[in-house]
């Protein structure tokens, strides 16, 4: 029911993984956004190794969850290290403030609330875990190739204006925080300059095309929810891609 789309590598493997007819023409933005954190209480723990048979928070089967087994690999370390909770993220600062979970592993605004509410405290910032885990967590713009291959002037003119775009967001941050808190207010929504800001950049918009390292984290994430049955096979990431468009957008030969 759309020939375009906008999605997490995470979910770009799952439709891969199911036969259907996707290409990935683009970058979006990247950057993980979800971060580790401890209660206030908490005053000695440093690392995920601290952490060994703590209760944990995190929402099994998301795409933080795989980001978390990618850290826990280059960390030494295993699931059944930690006595796991599987709650949705909007669900844990709660679990936080009764002192039932000993860890939590969330994506933003949860993190943040927490740490506002004076319930905890960060662990592992994101860019920390990023590091530590070779996470680029990329958002790609992909296509029904079957599309793409009929409506390929359509498709180059879309590339081209969508990438001038995303310039712009990387280096017009005024302009992007004020058309974006317009838009929020003609939605209803009554949102902080602030939190508009942070909301956009938290993530990177200065990666234009797939890189080896976006290819290195996509096969992590590939590998990791092959592992949890979250997809029956790893798809061939690299068939999928269908970077003329962007590469010609951008001068690349």
């Amino acid at each position: 029911s759309a020939d375009m789309g906008v999605g997490l590598h995470s979910r770009v493997i799952q439709v891969l993984a199911k036969g259907l007819p996707l290409c990935v023409i683009g970058m979006v933005q990247y950057g993980l956004t979800s971060k580790i954190l401890v209660p206030v209480r908490d005053k000695t723990s440093k690392t995920m190794a601290d952490l060994k048979g703590k209760r944990l928070a995190i929402q099994v089967g998301s795409g933080t969850y795989v980001a978390w087994r990618i850290l826990l690999k280059y960390a030494g370390l295993k699931e059944k290290d930690f006595v796991v909770k599987n709650l949705k993220t909007r669900l844990i600062p709660a679990t936080f403030q009764s002192g039932s979970i000993d860890v939590a592993v969330a994506w933003e605004p949860y993190a943040s609330i927490m740490v506002s509410k004076g319930l905890a405290r960060v662990l592992i910032t994101n860019d920390e875990w990023a590091k530590v885990g070779k996470i680029v967590y990329p958002v790609f713009l992909y296509a029904n190739c079957d599309w793409v291959n009929k409506n390929k002037a359509t498709t180059q003119k879309f590339v081209n204006a969508w990438l001038e775009a995303i310039k712009f967001i990387n280096t017009n941050k005024k302009e992007t925080v004020d058309i974006m808190a317009k838009a929020y207010k003609g939605w209803g929504l009554t949102i902080p300059r602030a939190k508009v800001k942070a909301g956009i950049y938290t993530r990177g918009y200065d990666k234009l095309t797939v890189d080896d390292d976006v290819l290195t984290d996509t096969r992590n994430f590939s590998q990791i929810m092959f592992d949890i049955k979250k997809i029956k096979f790893m798809p061939d990431f690299k068939k999928a891609l269908m970077l003329e468009f962007t590469n010609k957008a951008l001068g690349i030969k």
